[in-house]
C-alpha cells in the first residue's frame, strides 16, 4: 500500500515539474493589427493628394498589386503577406471611393499570364496604371528578461509611367512579451 502512494506521488510531481510545453505570449502580429492597419491605410488613401480631384470621369486609375515583401524577423506564409494587401483592395472595393475616383482593381501581370489558355487567344486585359505594394519590417530586442518586436508596415502607390510614388503611409505597432526564470 505504502509503495503505490509513492508511486503516485512521483507521478504527480512528474505531471507537475515536467509537464507539456508553456504555451507563450507572442509578439507577431496579429488579426486584429490587420484590420486597424488596413482600415487606417484606406483613410490615408482616401483622403490623400493623389484622390483630390479625381472624380468618376477621370480616366480609370488601374491598379495592381504586384509585390509584398516580408522583411520581419517572423515567418509570413505568402498567404499571410497577401491577405493584408487583398483585404485593403477589398475594403477599397466596398467603398464609394472606387466609384467615385475611378479606380480598377486588376491582377498582378504574374497571374494574368497563369490564367492563359494556350489554344486562346488572350482576353482583353486594361494595363496597370498604378502598383500599391506592401513591405513588413520589424525590429526586434531581446534580453533574458523580454522580447520586444516593434513592425512598420508600409504601404506604397507607385505610378507605372514614370515610376513616381505617389502615396505612402505606414501602420507601426509594438509587442513585448516578458519572460521569467522558466522560459
Amino acid at each position: 500500500m505504502r509503495f503505490g502512494w509513492m508511486i503516485a506521488l512521483l507521478l504527480l510531481h512528474g505531471a507537475i515539474g515536467c509537464g507539456g510545453p508553456r504555451l507563450h505570449d507572442t509578439t507577431m502580429l496579429t488579426s486584429v493589427d490587420v484590420v486597424e492597419m488596413t482600415d487606417q491605410m484606406v483613410a490615408s488613401l482616401a483622403a490623400s493628394g493623389l484622390m483630390e480631384g479625381r472624380t468618376e470621369d477621370s480616366p480609370p486609375m488601374v491598379i495592381t498589386m504586384d509585390r509584398v515583401a516580408n522583411r520581419t524577423e517572423h515567418i509570413m506564409s505568402p498567404g499571410e503577406r497577401w491577405g493584408v494587401i487583398n483585404r485593403l483592395r477589398a475594403l477599397l472595393m466596398q467603398t464609394d471611393l472606387r466609384s467615385e475616383r475611378h479606380l480598377i482593381f486588376v491582377m498582378p501581370t504574374q497571374a494574368w499570364e497563369a490564367l492563359e489558355v494556350v489554344d486562346q487567344a488572350p482576353p482583353h486585359r486594361l494595363k496597370p496604371t498604378h502598383a500599391l505594394r506592401a513591405t513588413f519590417r520589424s525590429d526586434t530586442q531581446s534580453s533574458i528578461r523580454a522580447r520586444t518586436d516593434a513592425y512598420l508596415c508600409a504601404f506604397q502607390m507607385l505610378d507605372l509611367g514614370d515610376g513616381a510614388l505617389v502615396w505612402e503611409d505606414a501602420f507601426e505597432v509594438k509587442y513585448t512579451v516578458s519572460r521569467n526564470r522558466f522560459d
